[in-house]
C-alpha cells in the first residue's frame, strides 16, 4: 500500500470481555502482532499462503499453536477494481482443541443420563474436502490431546443437485471402525462436541461416500506424516 497509515480494524463484540482474558500471555502477544501486521498489509503473501477457509467461507489463520483467528477484508465498492481495503473485520477467535464428550452406550444425545460421559480434548491435525459427481464433503481428523491417539473425524456431507439428493448433515466418524454417529458441534472460543449413538438411518450413498473418502484421506495423512518424520 502507498499509504503508510494502518487500515482500521473492527473486532467482534464479545472479544474484549469474553475471549481476550482467557488467552495466555504469549498467545495475546502473537495475536496482537498478527493483527498489526494485517493492518499494515492485509494482502501480505505469507498470510495468504498459510490461511484457510472454513465451511462458511471465513478466512482463518493459526496465528499461535492451538488458536485460529478468522477475519474478512472489506474493500471500497467505489473502487472500479475493488482492491482498496476499507477496514478489517475480525470475526471470531477459535481454539483448535475441542472439548469432546461421548455418551456411554444407552445414553441419548443431549439428554439426561445416569451414566457419566467420557471427557477429553481433541485437536485437529488434518483437514480435506472432496467432490464426487453431485456429492461433496469436508472432514477434519482429530487426535486426543491426552493420549495423542487418533479419535476420529468430524465430517459434513451433502449433494449439490442430484441424484442422489442429500441434505447437509454432520457426523462424528469414530476410529478405527468408521461408524457414523449423531453429534452436536458448537464452534466458538470454547468449542465443544457431543457424540451420540450411531446414525443407523444414514443414506447408503452418503455412507459409502463418506467412509471411502475418509479411508483414503487417512492413508494420505499417514503418508504425509511419514515424510515429515523421515
Amino acid at each position: 500500500m502507498s499509504d503508510s497509515s494502518p487500515i482500521p480494524i473492527r473486532i467482534y463484540r464479545e472479544f474484549t470481555k469474553r475471549d481476550w482474558p482467557k488467552l495466555p500471555g504469549a498467545v495475546q502477544d502473537a495475536l496482537a502482532s498478527f493483527l498489526v501486521r494485517l493492518q499494515t498489509n492485509p494482502d501480505i503473501s505469507e498470510i495468504a499462503a498459510n490461511a484457510q477457509r472454513d465451511t462458511a467461507g471465513r478466512l482463518g489463520l493459526e496465528f499461535s499453536p492451538g488458536y485460529l483467528v478468522y477475519w474478512q477484508i472489506v474493500r471500497n465498492e467505489a473502487d472500479p477494481f475493488g482492491q482498496q481495503p476499507v477496514r478489517i473485520e475480525v470475526l471470531a477467535l477459535v481454539k483448535t482443541q475441542i472439548e469432546f464428550s461421548e455418551a456411554r452406550k444407552g445414553a441419548a444425545l443431549g439428554g439426561e443420563s445416569s451414566t457419566p460421559e467420557l471427557p477429553d480434548l481433541i485437536e485437529r491435525v488434518y483437514s480435506r474436502n472432496a467432490t464426487l459427481g453431485a456429492l461433496s464433503m469436508w472432514g477434519t481428523l482429530h487426535v486426543s490431546r491426552r493420549t495423542g491417539k487418533v479419535k476420529g473425524w468430524i465430517a459434513s456431507s451433502w449433494s449439490q443437485g442430484g441424484p442422489p439428493f442429500l441434505q447437509p448433515k454432520i457426523h462424528w466418524v469414530s476410529y478405527p471402525d468408521y461408524r457414523l454417529h449423531h453429534m452436536l458441534l458448537h464452534i466458538d472460543f470454547n468449542s465443544s462436541t457431543e457424540v451420540g449413538p450411531e446414525d443407523t438411518e444414514t443414506e447408503p450413498e452418503r455412507l459409502v461416500f463418506v467412509r471411502a473418502t475418509l479411508k483414503q484421506w487417512e492413508q494420505d495423512w499417514l503418508e504425509e506424516e511419514s515424510k515429515k518424520n523421515s
